[in-house]
């Protein structure tokens, strides 16, 4: 069984982004609205990484939100405005 990676520290999405992410082969388009929850994964290679938290604007059926859930959809930390609450 896998352990999820510890959540540093929250946030939410400053503006709506297009992003695309890559899972093995797959490879999604999505439109992260404004405002949505992300959290800040800390470790692996780089430090850490911002992922969106709340997969909410997806359909929880699809392979994509499946992905998702699993692997993360990456948001650029300059998108992303931290809250000092966690929410």
């Amino acid at each position: 069984m896998s352990t999820r990676t510890p959540i540093a520290k929250m946030g939410k999405t400053i503006n709506a982004a297009e992003i695309e992410f890559r899972v093995g082969r797959s490879v999604y388009k999505v439109e992260v609205p404004a405002r949505t929850r992300c959290c800040f994964l800390s470790g692996g290679t780089n430090g850490g990484r911002w992922v969106v938290d709340d997969l909410s604007f997806l359909n929880p059926n699809s392979a994509v939100y499946h992905d998702a859930d699993h692997y993360g959809i990456p948001i650029q930390d300059t998108n992303v405005t931290e809250d000092a609450r966690r929410t």
